[in-house]
């Protein structure tokens, strides 16, 4: 044994503190790796993402399957707010574009917010309720009852007062609970009711259907930029909806699936201009064309002009063209 030194018993405790160090550090790295969530599937962009452990049971099949190109069972029986008996395909009337959600009067939480973010959306655009598109908010609780619906109803028309229409564009109907099934499986809504709260775990959904009942279009989440909703509007009333400049500018947006909303697509926007070019420049020449062709009154004319009598010799006098020898 080599005798102590205080060199020596410092090297002891750098190499003791070292070895502490990076215990500490592995132990935290295996903390921080076992508290990130287990997704279940890597997001690729073609595999559903699959919700985490850590949330509850009764969410996780809740989500929404976009059947676009899909059309939804007109002859639904529902029951509007003033306790009449009245169908799905009453509100689609072949002439508007109709808006669907799925909510209830008792949500505590999303279904305000989505609401209250749509009545807003609306109210900044210029498509107005009840003229050029319609409205209908489906009870997803079968207990909900007519006073209930009217309080909800009364509550949204009430934030879209440049909207004269709104009573009775926009309707809020309950309906049994096989329709409410059949109803969420077509436009591909999945919910769960969760019995010891008595609430519903739903997501937020707007299908847009064309006058007949096809659905061209979801959104999803809480924001409705008001563009975005026009152009859906415009897309879904299949040039009924909107004035012709929306139509125009339709021509040269199409949707992004990953963004979730409109976006200019360069190749409509260069064919368009090319084709407005080539209309530009036919029309510019287009009096040249006729000028040079000419037509038969004007030839007859200029032969008419062009004939010139004979000078007092008789001879016929000489046109410039000949004046040097031409």
């Amino acid at each position: 044994m080599f005798p102590s030194t205080p060199y020596r018993s410092t090297i002891h405790v750098g190499i003791r503190l070292f070895v502490s160090f990076v215990l500490v550090a592995a132990m935290g790295a295996t903390a921080t790796v076992s508290a990130q969530p287990n997704t279940g599937a890597m997001q690729d962009g073609s595999a559903d993402v699959l919700l985490n452990d850590r949330v509850p049971r009764e969410v996780r099949d809740v989500m929404v399957k976009q059947n676009l190109g899909d059309q939804v069972t007109k002859d639904l029986p529902l029951i509007n707010s003033v306790g009449e008996n009245v169908t799905l395909g009453d509100y689609l009337d072949g002439e508007h574009p109709l808006i669907l959600t799925l909510n209830y009067s008792n949500c505590p939480m999303l279904c305000n917010v989505q609401l209250n973010q749509l009545a807003q959306s609306l109210e900044k655009g210029d498509l107005k309720i009840g003229d050029d598109f319609r409205c209908i908010s489906i009870s997803i609780d079968p207990t909900e009852t007519n006073e209930r619906l009217q309080e909800t109803q009364a509550r949204y028309v009430e934030q879209v007062p440049s909207h004269p229409n709104a009573q009775k564009g926009w309707a809020f109907c309950r309906t049994s609970q096989n329709v409410i099934d059949q109803l969420a499986t077509e436009v591909g809504f999945s919910y769960n009711y969760n019995e010891a709260t008595g609430e519903y775990a739903h997501p937020a959904m707007l299908a847009f259907l064309t006058p007949d009942g096809v659905i061209t279009r979801y959104s999803l989440g809480v924001a409705f930029p008001p563009d975005q909703m026009k152009l859906a509007l415009v897309e879904a009333g299949q040039g009924e909806v909107g004035s012709y400049i929306d139509q125009f500018v339709m021509l040269c947006y199409t949707f992004d699936p990953t963004a979730g909303s409109y976006v200019p697509e360069a190749w409509k926007i260069m064919r368009l201009g090319g084709a407005i070019t080539i209309g530009l420049l036919g029309l510019a020449l287009l009096p040249y064309w006729l000028g040079r062709k000419g037509n038969p009154l004007r030839r007859d004319k200029n032969q008419a002009t062009e004939h010139v009598a004979p000078t007092a010799d008789g001879t016929a006098p000489l046109k410039p063209t000949q004046w040097f020898g031409g």
